[in-house]
């Protein structure tokens, strides 16, 4: 990944250095007491555009989805009142490329690149992690174009790795409330005050080509903004899992990723 990787900064390859050892620590304690972060140019200005350049190659294959969810990407149960969170929706709107349409790009190579995923799992104290078995869904690219937004949510993993490859001119705000909930603590009432804006917790953050974010996903709820202007935002999804043959369903990677998606 040399030329992708702004490896003089981000010592990757070397992880027995004292350097690898700094970096990786610090990243893990940051993560740890902040739950979110963001290693800023972490691609090369050359590899970010080349990774731009592969998504451009690819935006005819994109599948386009639009719909409301609420934070949990479930169904409300019934006889919840009105305001409970899981009753609270807000719209998604997005172009995404699977995994299965990125074979043979350097996109992909990234993501299977081991020194990578050992940096991850370093940062997020795993002793291995491994490639997530989705042909769908291990890699997803995901662009909002002008309107493009993503609702808040939790996420179903416990952390998510993403790659930011471009901006957007305006709006397309990555905004987080990092540790909102705990593994057995709900917090309905902050929940509901993020998702009504009438919280104070939620921090906003630019996400510039190049940077690469860690977050504890499954307790930050987190969405991103309505983008506007000609330049999409694009990110990239990079999933990793602290356990081998991890796979969503063929219904569920279908409805995300269109019809033609791979079954099993």
């Amino acid at each position: 990944m040399d030329g992708i990787v702004a490896l003089s900064r981000y010592p990757l390859e070397h992880p027995g250095s004292e350097a690898y050892r700094r970096l990786s620590g610090e990243c893990a304690r940051q993560l740890g007491e902040t739950g979110l972060l963001n290693l800023e140019g972490f691609l090369t200005p050359g590899g970010t555009a080349r990774l731009v350049s592969e998504v451009q190659a690819l935006m005819p294959r994109a599948h386009y989805a639009e719909r409301e969810d609420n934070a949990y990407g479930s169904p409300a149960a019934e006889g919840l009142p009105a305001d409970h969170p899981c009753r609270i929706l807000h719209p998604t709107a997005r172009w995404g490329i699977a995994y299965h349409q990125m074979r043979g790009t350097v996109l992909e190579a990234l993501y299977r690149w081991p020194p990578l995923r050992e940096f991850v799992a370093a940062v997020t104290g795993h002793a291995k992690l491994y490639l997530h078995d989705d042909p769908s869904n291990a890699l997803v690219l995901q662009i909002y174009k002008a309107g493009g937004r993503l609702a808040w949510h939790f996420d179903q993993a416990l952390f998510s790795t993403i790659l930011n490859l471009q901006e957007s001119e305006a709006g397309g705000i990555f905004e987080c409330a990092p540790n909102l909930r705990g593994p057995d603590a709900p917090c309905f009432d902050e929940v509901r005050r993020v998702l009504l804006g009438d919280s104070d917790r939620v921090q906003r953050h630019l996400a510039s080509a190049g940077s690469f974010t860690i977050i504890l996903g499954r307790y930050a709820l987190h969405r991103v903004t309505t983008v506007r202007g000609p330049a999409p935002r694009i990110s990239l999804i990079l999933s990793y899992e602290d356990r081998p043959g991890v796979r969503m369903d063929v219904a569920t990677r279908r409805k995300l990723f269109g019809p033609d998606a791979p079954g099993d």
